[in-house]
């Protein structure tokens, strides 16, 4: 897909830069950056309304609390013992 894009906006500056002379490139960048922009915004709106289904739902970014190095030894010696 990159490799696409890469190929229709190089054709796309070719014909520009014919039509339109040496501000080809700078319309093409200036419409690369109307796209870039309005992805981010869009990604921005869908970030903030995820957020919101979350806190609507009751959902937490949780992060697994540290299990110490005396909790797992203590947990394979039952295992080693149970299997005994």
């Amino acid at each position: 897909m990159v490799i696409w894009g890469t190929l229709i906006s190089i054709v796309t500056a070719v014909i520009l830069s014919a039509f339109i002379g040496p501000y080809g490139l700078l319309t093409l960048l200036a419409v690369g950056f109307g796209f870039l922009f309005s992805i981010h915004s869009r990604i921005r709106d869908v970030q903030n309304d995820l957020q919101q289904i979350k806190q609507k739902l009751g959902i937490t970014d949780t992060v697994e609390s540290a299990v110490s190095n005396e909790e797992i030894e203590a947990e394979l010696e039952q295992e080693m013992a149970m299997e005994k």
